[in-house]
């Protein structure tokens, strides 16, 4: 009887702190510092590119939902919710893996194809693509070329995708490969030149 009486005294102030605790705060708070862990913020998001590109000039509506690292292949994406448009920027070790020259001639095509298989850690795989049409928008501070294709996916539910696939030169000699794709038929160049224009 003794010990039942101990527990239910023990049990009572261990309601008590809890409640105290709740009251003070205290839960809430942390409660907040593990969600915080748990997800990282788009400032911080953005802060961890500023060795490739300035993403803190990107309006609300995009969001940055990857910054990938792995030896020295690099890549960087950011989701347009309303659409689901992806922006993608990609820094690879071989900086000739595709140039403006590949994007604006003959052969951008089969180009385009290569460097696509060259990335090594790519998570598509592509069955096909085709170039539909070549141009240019500006971003980055200057005139990026770049070919639309049409693109077959091996591997996800999604099978038919359209977007642009263009490069950037940076002042320190090294280029990007920019790329911005969604479903086939949702494509938006315009939402594409938005989020471009305000990277640096």
């Amino acid at each position: 009887m003794k010990g039942c009486f101990s527990f239910i005294i023990k049990t009572i102030i261990v309601i008590l702190v809890f409640f105290g605790l709740v009251h003070l705060g205290v839960i809430d708070y942390i409660k907040t510092k593990i969600s915080e862990k748990k997800s990282v913020s788009q400032k911080e998001m953005v802060d961890k590119t500023k060795d490739v590109v300035d993403l803190s000039g990107i309006d609300d509506e995009y969001k940055i939902s990857t910054n990938f690292k792995f030896l020295k292949h690099r890549m960087i994406v950011a989701d347009h919710g309303a659409s689901s448009q992806k922006m993608i920027i990609i820094e690879t070790p071989k900086q000739d893996i595709l140039t403006k020259d590949d994007i604006k001639g003959d052969n951008a095509q089969e180009k385009i194809q290569k460097a696509l298989e060259d990335f090594k850690y790519k998570p598509v795989k592509f069955s096909k693509i085709e170039v539909t049409k070549k141009g240019e928008f500006t971003g980055l501070g200057q005139k990026i070329p770049y070919a639309k294709v049409d693109v077959e996916i091996a591997n996800l539910p999604i099978k038919d995708m359209e977007g642009i696939v263009g490069v950037v030169e940076l002042e320190n000699g090294k280029n990007l490969v920019v790329i911005s794709a969604n479903e086939k038929g949702k494509y938006s160049q315009i939402i594409t030149d938005a989020f471009y224009e305000k990277v640096k």
